[in-house]
């Protein structure tokens, strides 16, 4: 708002304006800093470590949580952090959590979220929020491709070699994703990327996959996934997931905004053609095959004509990680040797991780309590506190995910001995929102 003033006659009453406008001044900076104040102590509550923060806006709000952006006068930088109330209320969401916070630890990448620094709670047996310190992002992919009408094909091919290198790096930890979409790739200055939310992600190859039913998730579901053909799945997953978004990319709109599963796979084989004999003959699932089977004959759509104004080396590259049957996608690391990327690619250089160990994950198998999470996630809180690590006589672990067997065993073990725990199948996650 502009104000603009009329010269005045007197030059009391301008005086006086000039001393009351420094009063106003006076008061409205220490109106902001009591506000200020208040909503730091609000947020951070009884965290002391919340004093070298000062909260600057909120940025997103979920039905668990909020994340606001602050600035850490202590590295004096802006980061941003997401404050997670009520933690141990379902077992399940808490989980989901220590899984995140896990693997957000051990996969260090460049295309990966990092956490800069995770709160210690004012005492380790009772405490219920957690508050995260990310590094701080401009948008989500979905958000840079709304405003953008049609983004440029360097762009867009840049993008895309970002999000490879990042799946390559996460898939030879022996990590699947299973939530990729435009909403869970943050961007920052010079359209680089960082991939989030790992709170549905799985260690090694899952028997029981679990998937919500969410919308968002949805149009980027893989067809194996929409139509459980398989009680195991492979981290083609992944790659099914990241041809959605490329397309999306090109096009500007979702590639296959399904109702429901069975719309989905409608949408699928619009684009695709019914599957082939031998892929539907590789299906385990008897209904799925059966359904597959009795499906009306529908000719494919070539890609051409349906990204009439893409590149053609992408449109061969994108074909391939839409490949129907799973088998016929490749892994991330064929994709970032495919000629689309001749100019970017510098395969030698990309790295690879270190396999997580089986160890680091026991808890997913075990029927835990609030209590054993409560501990294995202030455990986990530590490693972003050495002094205290060193106190506690717990070796820190490698960043790569090179983990120490026989400690992960003795800390399970410890946990164990607050009350029994059994092996359990994993239960329907409770969907919660997740901003960040």
């Amino acid at each position: 708002m502009v104000w603009v003033l009329a010269p005045l006659a007197t030059t009391s009453i301008i005086a006086c304006l000039v001393l009351a406008s420094q009063m106003v001044v006076t008061m409205a900076g220490w109106f902001n800093v009591c506000v200020q104040a208040s909503a730091d102590v609000d947020f951070f509550r009884e965290y002391c470590e919340g004093r070298r923060y000062t909260i600057q806006e909120v940025i997103g709000k979920g039905s668990h949580g909020v994340v606001c952006s602050a600035y850490d006068t202590q590295h004096r930088e802006k980061v941003a952090i997401k404050k997670i109330s009520d933690v141990f209320r379902h077992v399940s969401d808490a989980t989901r959590i220590l899984r995140e916070i896990k693997l957000l630890r051990i996969l260090r990448h460049d295309d990966i979220l990092k956490i800069k620094h995770i709160l210690l709670p004012p005492s380790r047996g009772d405490f219920k929020d957690i508050y995260i310190v990310f590094e701080l992002t401009e948008c989500d992919l979905r958000s840079v491709i709304k405003a953008n009408n049609g983004l440029k094909p360097e762009h867009c091919r840049y993008f895309l070699y970002q999000l490879l290198r990042g799946l390559k790096y996460i898939h030879t930890a022996n990590v699947f994703h299973r939530d990729l979409n435009p909403k869970n790739i943050l961007t920052i200055a010079d359209c680089k990327i960082k991939i989030r939310h790992f709170s549905n992600a799985f260690v090694d190859n899952p028997t029981a996959m679990f998937w919500t039913d969410y919308v968002a998730t949805r149009w980027y579901k893989a067809p194996e996934l929409c139509g459980q053909f398989f009680s195991k799945y492979s981290a083609a997953i992944d790659i099914w997931s990241i041809g959605c978004i490329f397309a999306e990319l090109l096009t500007g709109k979702p590639l296959f905004p399904g109702e429901n599963p069975v719309h989905q796979l409608d949408l699928i084989t619009d684009l695709l053609g019914t599957p082939s004999p031998e892929s539907i003959a590789k299906i385990k699932n008897e209904k799925a095959r059966t359904s597959l089977t009795s499906m009306r004959k529908k000719r494919p759509i070539p890609f051409p004509q349906k990204f009439p104004n893409a590149d053609p080396l992408a449109l061969v590259l994108l074909k391939r990680m839409l490949a129907f049957d799973p088998e016929d996608r490749p892994s991330a690391e064929e994709a970032l040797a495919d000629p689309y990327f001749k100019e970017l690619a510098r395969l030698e250089s990309e790295p690879s991780a270190q396999p997580v160990t089986e160890a680091e994950f026991a808890f997913e198998r075990l029927n835990v309590t609030k209590e054993h999470i409560r501990e294995l996630i202030y455990l986990e809180i530590l490693q972003y506190h050495p002094k205290l690590l060193k106190k506690e006589h717990i070796e820190i672990p490698e960043s790569n995910g090179c983990q120490s067997f026989s400690r992960r065993r003795r800390m399970l073990a410890k946990v164990a001995s607050i009350a029994p725990m059994k092996l359990l199948h994993h239960p329907q996650p409770h969907l919660y929102p997740h901003p960040s």
